[in-house]
This record gives structure tokens, sequence and C-alpha cells, in this order.
């Protein structure tokens, strides 16, 4: 038996999966706290103190009062970037503009500061530490993390700072694709598929770009963009690297069903459990942009029982370097081969997977076992 504590925005659906799981094994229903009221200080997390209780930090996504409150958490933060800054007072008075890429660096320098915060405040057991949610919304700290711990990804060209430093690190690398991603953006945003040689470029983005009042102005967007005028792609780029970006090789993805793929696995008490495959309709698989499941089966079919193995083990190697969280979402590349594999991304938040069960369970409803598990065993 414990009592669950989740810290999320009210309205967030990912709530409701976790009351559900609760219920499932006649648990009490969780205390919910806002991250409006814990950031606004009328909320701490210190009260939590009873034996039994435990902790669950949700994403802070879709609330946009949130976000703002994020961005001026953020405001007297030190930081080492030529990223756009604004005040606290300017933050909080922010109008809201659907899908507008606001002070990405500013944004996680808040996300931060609250995180370390709310950890110095933590005295119940929790199933995701914010110090390993803080790390996991750093991609590159993660990529370093994995490259020192011998876990596959793509190669990384390091820290760019601008459009022409990008060119010149990928003639030097050899280069023709990579992958351009906020370092700190999650569900695609402001992520770049590039590709450039001598004689023609193109980028294949979420991101739009609007030139306003002779300003631009970079807003998400499920409508996937292709950019090959070379003003535009320099402007988004050079925007893009001032608030911070991690830039890797773009590696072939193995193809079902005449799509490029990769799969969203979680990890669940250091097991790999619930996989998607995220069938790409553009170099973006995240099934938000209008892609596709795909045929599960199939998929572990053409991949063979030995090499999935393998597989799981390395989702399973790069969770283990976060071993305070009970659980995380693993997005996997399987090169063309069916055999060679790479690790793309870790995401903290990674498993609203609706629909996926594992040995008959949800994400949730076996992250709950997981925590009654952990129980007996102690």
């Amino acid at each position: 038996m414990f009592n669950c504590v989740i810290i999320a925005n009210l309205e967030n659906r990912r709530v409701g999966f976790m009351q559900q799981a609760l219920a499932h094994f006649d648990l009490p229903s969780a205390t919910v706290v806002s991250y409006a009221d814990l950031i606004a200080g009328r909320e701490t997390l210190e009260k939590f103190n009873a034996p039994n209780t435990i902790i669950r930090f949700e994403s802070p996504e879709k609330n946009f009062e949130v976000e703002k409150a994020i961005i001026s958490a953020g405001a007297e933060v030190p930081d080492t970037g030529n990223q756009q800054r604004i005040s606290a007072k300017a933050a909080a008075d922010l109008v809201f503009d659907k899908g507008r890429i606001l002070y990405p660096r500013q944004w996680y320098l808040g996300w931060r500061y609250l995180l370390h915060q709310w950890e110095k405040q933590v005295l119940s057991p929790v199933m995701n530490h914010p110090y390993d949610i803080s790390v996991m919304f750093d991609k590159p700290l993660c990529c370093d993390r994995f490259f020192h711990h011998n876990i596959p990804i793509p190669r990384s060209l390091g820290v760019i700072h601008n459009y022409e430093h990008l060119r010149e690190e990928m003639q030097i690398q050899g280069l023709e694709r990579v992958f351009i991603k906020l370092s700190h953006g999650s569900s695609a945003s402001g992520v770049i598929a590039y590709r450039a040689n001598s004689q023609r470029q193109s980028a294949i983005t979420t991101v739009e770009r609007v030139r306003q009042n002779g300003q631009t102005q970079l807003y998400n967007s499920r409508k996937i963009h292709h950019y090959t005028n070379h003003e535009e792609i320099t402007d988004i780029i050079n925007i893009l690297t001032t608030e911070g970006v991690q830039v890797e090789e773009w590696l072939p993805k193995a193809q079902i069903q005449g799509h490029p793929f990769d799969v969203r696995v979680v990890v669940i008490n250091t097991e790999a459990q619930h996989i998607v495959v995220r069938l790409g309709k553009s170099p973006m698989t995240n099934l938000h942009l209008g892609n596709e499941r795909g045929d599960t089966a199939e998929f572990l079919a053409k991949v063979g029982h030995e090499n999935w193995e393998k597989m799981k083990k390395t989702c399973e190697a790069a969770a283990a370097l976060f071993p305070n969280s009970l659980y995380c979402g693993i997005d996997l590349l399987i090169f063309p081969d069916f055999h060679r594999h790479a690790i793309l991304e870790i995401n903290t938040f990674g498993d609203l997977l609706p629909g996926i069960f594992w040995n008959g369970f949800d994400t949730y409803t076996s992250e709950v076992q997981a925590v009654l598990e952990r129980q007996t065993n102690a």
C-alpha cells in the first residue's frame, strides 16, 4: 500500500491515466499538486513526508501560464550563452501565441532551477528524480553520458555556434546529412533534418518561419515544412543555434510498409517493456505529427529474437544511467540491415502510450506494479 502525490498541470490527461492505474490495485487516489501552485510557493513538497508516500512528476506541458512561470524562473539564472533573455516581469506579461517557440534556453534554465529547488524539498521517494529529469531535458548532456558509457548513438558534431560553423563542421567530418535539435526541446520542437553539399541544401522541419515587422518568429507546426532557400535556412539555423542545439549525424533507418521508422521503448524498473513502432511520413516520426503506429509483430519478426534482445539490453543500459528514476522512454533507431541500432533520445516523460500493453498492463499500471514490487522486495 502506498499513497501517491502527482505534480502536474491539473488538466493533463496523464493524471487520469495514473489515477486509473492506482484504482486497478485498489490504491487510494493520488493527491494532485499543480505546477502553478508549486512554482508560486502556494504548495511545498516538504509536507509530503508520510510513510509509504511516493511523489511523481508529470510533464508541465500544454499550459501557457506554467510555461510563462518557468521562463520567469529562469530570468536571473546565470548562463554563458548569447540566447535571448527576458525579465521575469516581461515573461509574466507574455501573450499566448499558439506554437510560438519562446526562449527555450531560458525556459530550461528556469525548469532546471525549479527542479533543483524541489529536489531539496522532497523527503519521500520519487518515481522520477528531479535531477534525472533535468539531465534528460539536456540533449548534449545525455549524449555525453551515453558516449562515455559506450551506448551506441549517432555521431555528435559538438557545440555548433551558427550556420557557417555548422557547414564547416559538416565538411570537416564528411557529413552531408545531420539532425539539428534544440538542446532542451521536446515533441520535435525545433528539429531540422538538414542536408547540404556544394550544390544544394534543404531543411525538413517542424519549424515555421514567420517574418513580422522586420523580425523572424519561429513556430512549432504539425505541418512539416521544407525549406530550400538559403536566406530562410540560414536565419532559422542561426536562431536555433543561439538557443543551443544538439547536432548529430542523420543515420539511415530501416523501413516497414514502405516507411522509415524508429521505436519508442519504455523501460520500467530496469526492464524494457512497452514498445511502439513509429512509421515516418517525413524524417520526424513523432506520432503527434500525423505519423502512424506500425505493426509490432512485423517489426519483431524482421528484427528476430536474438537481435531484439540485444536492442532491449541497450535500452536498459541507457536507462540504468538514471538509477534514481523508475521509468523512461527511449527512441531506438534500427539500421536498414535490421541488426545494428542506436539510441536517438531518452525521454523522462516518454511513457504516454495509450492503448499499448505489456503483460496486460498499460505503462502507468506497470509503473504502479513496479512500485508495489519494490516495496515487497524491500
